[in-house]
């Protein structure tokens, strides 16, 4: 079989992808499914969502999608890298079955479902996209077809190419929160889960904290990101954080945070306290193609010992040791 020049055959390095390259590919392989498309041309699913790209611009610029665009369709198109780290089963499952034509209603879920399927709405619509109510959000996304479609050919991708980490729910107190320690999410999908982020309230988007008092679920979370360049953190958020083994973690508190005031007691008396840490971590704060890395769920942690103030320096107690596969990819780690 030949190729037109810019289309690479399996096992050659892929053309570095525009959304010109990619369509010509498409159109030379002649295929509208994503899964078909990466298997003929060889190339990463993330080759596909760099800048404002996305399969479905791909086809629409192919010329291989006769049908118009919905209104509102392009800005959601943005927001199709957010799916790119789901790696667990359940996340997944929920969120293809609310991108489904007989999607169900957000009224009928359980309370868990309503939980995923928030997470998914502000996966959508980090600052709520205007809406007023998930009903309303949810019948939107009802008259996006292509939206829908590649939401769910994505989902399908990753759950057959990837080998999946055990499921690890949470437990305990935070049983009824669908995170799974050890699993990828978001900050859209932390804020949710956690049911911090509301319409009418906290709104993912206009979020930058790297720590949360959840008082509902009477816990700290602590989304902290290993690496930080110098364009993206001050010298006084330059906070030194690193593992010290597989079950111990050095962190620091804001600079404003002293060990005697009501959140530096809160952390170091959660326990006798009856509340709760949770560690979120990353390794930089974007990947390769400049999106937002996502965080991987460590857990919960439990208080351990401290020095200084302002900031503090806590060493955090892991409940579940850090894997293989997380702790060698960690810059201590070697």
């Amino acid at each position: 079989m030949s190729h037109p020049e810019s289309v690479k055959p399996v096992g050659a390095s892929p053309t570095k992808p525009t959304v010109n390259i990619l369509a010509q590919e498409a159109k030379a392989f002649s295929v509208t499914r994503l899964a078909d498309f990466l298997d003929r041309s060889g190339r990463e699913i993330t080759d596909l969502y760099r800048g404002n790209i996305s399969w479905t611009t791909v086809l629409r610029r192919a010329e291989l999608v006769s049908a118009p665009a919905a209104p509102g369709e392009q800005e959601l198109l943005k927001r199709m890298h957010v799916f790119l780290h789901a790696d667990d089963a359940e996340r997944a499952g929920a969120y293809m079955r609310l991108v489904a034509d007989d999607a169900p209603l957000y009224g009928s879920l359980s309370e868990r479902d309503k939980t995923l399927a928030r997470m998914l709405f502000f996966n959508l619509w980090d600052k709520a996209g205007g809406f007023t109510s998930y009903e309303e959000g949810f019948d939107a996304l009802r008259e996006q077809p292509a939206v829908r479609s590649e939401i769910g050919q994505i989902l399908t991708h990753l759950m057959q190419g990837k080998v999946l980490r055990p499921p690890m729910p949470l437990a305990g107190p935070h049983a009824h929160i669908p995170l799974n320690v050890h699993h990828d999410y978001n900050r859209s999908e932390i804020l949710a889960a956690l049911g911090v982020a509301r319409l009418g309230g906290q709104l993912p988007g206009y979020f930058a904290q790297g720590v949360l008092w959840d008082a509902e679920n009477r816990t700290d979370a602590l989304l902290i990101t290993l690496n930080k360049s110098e364009r993206d953190f001050s010298p006084t958020t330059s906070y030194k954080d690193y593992p010290l083994s597989r079950t111990r973690f050095h962190w620091e508190s804001q600079n404003s945070t002293a060990d005697t005031s009501p959140t530096g007691q809160r952390y170091q008396q959660h326990v006798q306290r009856g509340s709760h840490i949770l560690l979120f971590l990353r390794a930089d704060k974007d990947t390769p193609t400049g999106k937002a890395q996502p965080w991987t769920l460590l857990g919960p942690a439990t208080y351990e010992r401290h020095t200084g103030s302002k900031p503090m320096a806590i060493t955090w107690s892991l409940h579940h040791p850090l894997p293989d596969e997380i702790w060698t990819s960690l810059p201590s780690a070697g």
